[in-house]
């Protein structure tokens, strides 16, 4: 069996770092992604209410000119 060297367990210290570093980053990298997708579905969702609203108001002023054509 052939015995580590100071050199050779530093090498392997660092390996292991560098890798705890790179999950690490995954996951961060993985959260903010997650979390700007949210954000723009949050912002698309609120750009479709906000022409569905502008619809509705518009079919409702529609709707009542029709029924006050009626009486008129």
């Amino acid at each position: 069996m052939v015995a580590a060297t100071d050199e050779t367990v530093w090498l392997g210290v660092a390996a292991v770092i560098t890798a705890v570093g790179g999950i690490l980053a995954t996951v961060w990298s993985h959260r903010s992604a997650k979390k700007e997708a949210a954000d723009k579905a949050d912002q698309e969702c609120y750009e479709r209410l906000k022409a569905t609203r502008a619809e509705s108001e518009q079919l409702a002023e529609e709707l009542h000119r029709i029924k006050m054509g009626r009486f008129g």
